[in-house]
């Protein structure tokens, strides 16, 4: 019976008029409008289908469920629930908690029964869909929204007919659109009596909506008043409002006899007269301005002790919590005596909230014959506060899921300066098979980190503290310990680091340490990995070096541009992130320090280096359902001084769920070498000092079943090398003349489960290149056994939460 439902789709007959179910809708002969945005008009949909074909499971599950419902059925349940919970309220009326449970128990019950009478049982509610039938009159009204759609959006003289088609016992309705010429702009005329106002949006920096020569589009009227009236509220204007202005279309111009491709119309923008009893529109001053903060829970201010001060001609009013002034200030854009500006406003809010001390921000004006007296009013979060969550390590396949705990534990404004002090404990355990056996070794990782996060930039300037507020500027001072048991080595990093970070746009961030310190520890190599590495060594590759006892300070600078809101349908953006770096810096500043670092914690490797690293991401939207992502990511680390290497942290590594997913994590390369092996024959990874990989992506939406289930296909290419070292030519070392040839080519495809809140990721990669064998390899693998690694080419399954890039 299921199979029968999921392939015929066909409604049941109802006595004297057979019902169809809604199919697909196609719309022909526009040309200038796309055809998503004109689906978006449509507001019936049909019934989902299985990856495009006839095949519709939804509605199966829903047929098949409905036949076990019975209506009347829930309604005798509902009306049994409302008398049983009527006799036993009356017996509680006098004890009101037994009431209140009473409510709380019968109130579900009853919600569920009444979803049931109007919904279906829960089987035709969570896995089923109902029917969607075909319509004639949704037909009607849906003309009237395209020919709509094209009037305003310039073909004045369109005109759109419908054809209807049964095929499959579905309808298929098909919308004929004729376009015809489209209406331009010719001259746009701006009509404002007050000069000064005129000034300001001719001076605007923001080019207009409404320009000559372009076709005409409603929305760009809309969007044009919205424009004039942010200029002038930014310049003072508090009470001006968009619908003050009106405009005027003149369609009567003539044009040529020899030219009818297009017709012309002429637009005046009229700004209406001040309101009554004001010859001009007025621009307001600040006043003053007061910041409260409010009692918590929303209890009455009688129980509070108030205490007030006033900072910079701001009046700061504190119940119960106590901010300081002064940090306070530094977020407050709106000020006494400065025009008001709605920018500013918002903004005053926003990094307010960002702080992160305050459950809301309020904001309220009041006009009065000196200008506008602000109110600011804040509710405070909880100073402690105590986080724990537990779950599996989820990388891929061939890293087993293990446990983590992560407990975290914050204390608001510490010291009264909107500071927020963190401590995080992190704790989890991975079992990490081997390259060519099916053994499993455990992993484990252990982590404590503590940071003191300050509001403002910590500098000698006070200027710039105060004159940054705008950029939401912090501060993070931090402490953390790290220790790390793998298979190949254990490893402990002690760290500290002071780092500025600012924010000058929504797409923008900078983040700046002048202060990075690190004592790294290998307390035990084993010996099959040391074997590896001292055979390394005897090569000239010192790769050693990075797990002897060390002291790495650093210098770094990153920064973000991010266009990408990563909600609602896809968008065209890009994102760009350059990391610079500079290891080792103060030793040649200051070489004294070295011995002081020496005498405290006894003999240490010192490194020096220079590291870079930028990642390029383009997003390219393919409709309302599917994009096409392209990803550049590459960088170098170069060491100089007395050791020839880096720190093991700071080598880039190839393969994984967010980089060539057709090869095993950070096991690719470097170049065209041998996977690394200890003599129990263990993969151990593959570092490199020169990064360079590529990704294709295309995403698209497949169906809704508890979330979104989305699909990629992929190609992805890169690896990584090390610097040559000797005049001997090494297979893992960069040269020009070769390096194109040890491109590794991987492709695959995946699926995305969206909930939302996270998105779980399958992924399989299969190897298209691989240059340690220097061939193509997709012949050599085996779809009786696709995920069988003894073979030169097999099926990696990456398994990862969140996108790739």
């Amino acid at each position: 019976m299921l199979a029968t439902l999921l392939l015929s789709g066909c409604a049941r007959q109802t006595p004297g008029q057979r019902r169809y179910l809604l199919g697909t809708t196609v719309f022909k002969g526009n040309q200038a409008i796309p055809d998503s945005e004109l689906e978006a008009l449509i507001p019936q949909k049909p019934n989902r289908r299985f990856l495009g074909l006839p095949i519709f499971p939804y509605l199966a599950f829903y047929q098949a469920a409905k036949v076990t419902y019975n209506r009347e059925e829930h309604q005798r349940k509902l009306n049994s629930l409302v008398q049983e919970f009527k006799s036993k309220s009356s017996l509680q009326e006098e004890d009101q908690a037994q009431l209140r449970k009473l409510q709380r128990k019968y109130g579900k019950k009853i919600t569920r029964e009444q979803r049931r009478i109007e919904e279906g049982n829960d089987l035709m509610r969570i896995l089923g869909e109902p029917p969607v039938y075909f319509n004639e009159l949704d037909v009607a009204r849906n003309l009237e929204k395209v020919q709509g759609y094209l009037f305003n959006n310039g073909f004045f003289e369109n005109k759109v007919t419908s054809q209807i088609d049964t095929i499959l016992k579905r309808v298929r309705t098909t919308y004929i659109i004729q376009e015809n010429r489209p209406v331009l702009l010719r001259n746009v005329h701006y009509q404002i009596g007050d000069s000064v106002l005129d000034s300001l949006i001719r001076a605007a920096k923001e080019p207009a909506s409404l320009r000559s020569g372009e076709r005409y589009k409603g929305d760009r009227f809309e969007e044009e008043r919205v424009r004039i009236e942010t200029i002038l509220r930014n310049n003072g204007y508090y009470g001006f409002s968009r619908q003050s202005i009106s405009f005027v279309i003149n369609d009567t111009i003539k044009k040529p006899e020899t030219d009818s491709l297009y017709k012309l119309v002429d637009v005046i923008l009229r700004l209406q007269n001040p309101p009554p009893g004001q010859s001009s529109y007025q621009a307001y001053p600040v006043h003053s301005v007061q910041f409260e903060i409010l009692p918590p829970g929303n209890l009455p201010d009688s129980l509070f002790q108030k205490d007030t001060s006033t900072f910079r001609n701001i009046h700061y009013v504190f119940t119960q919590s106590r901010f300081s002034p002064r940090i306070l200030n530094g977020k407050m854009l709106i000020r006494p005596g400065k025009i008001y500006s709605q920018e500013d406003e918002r903004e005053t809010q926003r990094q307010l909230s960002l702080t992160d001390q305050f459950r809301f921000v309020n904001y309220g004006f009041d006009t009065t014959a000196l200008g506008l007296r602000s109110y600011f009013r804040a509710i405070p979060l909880d100073k402690y506060q105590l986080s724990a969550d537990v779950g599996l390590n989820v990388i891929q396949l061939q890293q087993a899921p293990g446990p983590f705990a992560n407990f975290s534990y914050k204390i608001r404004n510490v010291f009264q300066g909107l500071e927020n002090f963190e401590a995080n404990l992190r704790g989890g355990i991975e079992a990490v098979t081997g390259f060519n056996d099916n053994k499993l070794y455990r992993s484990q990782e252990f982590n404590l980190n503590t940071s003191l996060l300050f509001p403002q930039l910590l500098l000698p300037v006070g200027a710039l503290r105060t004159r940054s507020g705008r950029f939401n500027p912090r501060t993070q001072v931090g402490l953390g310990y790290n220790f790390v048991n793998r298979p190949e080595y254990t490893r402990t990093s002690l760290k500290s680091a002071m780092t500025y970070s600012w924010q000058p746009s929504a797409n923008l961030f900078y983040n700046l340490s002048l202060l990075d310190l690190n004592i790294l520890n290998t307390t035990r190599l084993a010996p099959e990995f040391d074997s590896l590495l001292t055979s390394f060594q005897s090569q000239g590759n010192n790769l050693i070096n990075s797990f002897r006892k060390s002291f790495v300070s650093g210098i770094n600078f990153t920064l973000v541009y991010n266009t990408n809101s990563f909600l609602g349908p896809p968008k065209k953006a890009q994102y760009f992130r350059v990391a610079l770096e500079s290891g080792g810096t103060s030793i040649s500043l200051f070489p004294g320090q070295q011995r002081l670092i020496e005498s405290a914690f006894g003999s240490l490797q010192f490194f020096q280096y220079l590291r870079w690293n930028v990642d390029y991401r383009r997003y390219f939207p393919l409709g309302r359902r599917s994009s096409f992502v392209t990803r550049i990511n590459t960088g170098s680390v170069l060491s100089y001084g007395v050791n020839s290497v880096p720190p093991y942290e700071k080598y880039f590594f190839a393969g994984g769920s967010n980089s060539i997913r057709a090869w095993l994590p950070r096991r690719l390369g470097p170049g065209a070498s041998a996977p690394r092996l200890t003599q129990t024959n263990f993969s151990v990874e593959a570092p490199g000092e020169i990064l360079l990989e590529a990704n294709l992506e295309l995403r698209g939406k497949l169906l809704h079943f508890f979330g979104d289930i989305n699909y990629a296909l992929f190609l992805d290419a890169g690896n990584v090398w090390t610097l040559p070292i000797t005049e001997q030519f090494s297979d893992g070392e960069f040269r020009w003349n070769s390096f194109g040839k040890q491109i590794a080519l991987g492709t695959g495809a995946g699926l995305r489960y969206d909930f939302s809140y996270f998105v779980l990721r399958f992924d399989f990669g299969l190897k298209i290149f691989d240059p340690y064998l220097g061939s193509f390899v997709l012949n050599e693998f085996n779809w009786k056994k696709p995920f069988n690694q003894n073979q030169k080419n097999y099926l990696n399954f990456n398994l990862g939460v969140g996108y790739p890039f």
